[in-house]
């Protein structure tokens, strides 16, 4: 297993809803481990979730923090 950290910068637009209820904000994200920069849409199970998320940037100039597991497909 190896750990995944990024830290989204900015949300670039509204949260749009997909055919199977899922809302999906495009945001401004930085692969912490390397320092790269990248646009990459984030699931969100609400629209309220969503905009939870979004309205951290109406205040704060901090990126948020997300980090998770991946499992290694090709670890012997």
């Amino acid at each position: 297993m190896s750990n995944i950290k990024f830290k989204v910068h900015h949300v670039l637009d509204d949260p749009r809803e997909d055919e199977y209820g899922t809302y999906w904000l495009l945001c401004r994200v930085e692969d912490a481990n390397d320092e790269s920069m990248f646009d990459d849409e984030i699931p969100f199970m609400s629209l309220d979730a969503a905009y939870k998320f979004k309205s951290h940037f109406l205040s704060s100039i901090d990126p948020i923090v997300i980090e998770f597991e991946m499992e290694n497909r090709y670890e012997s």
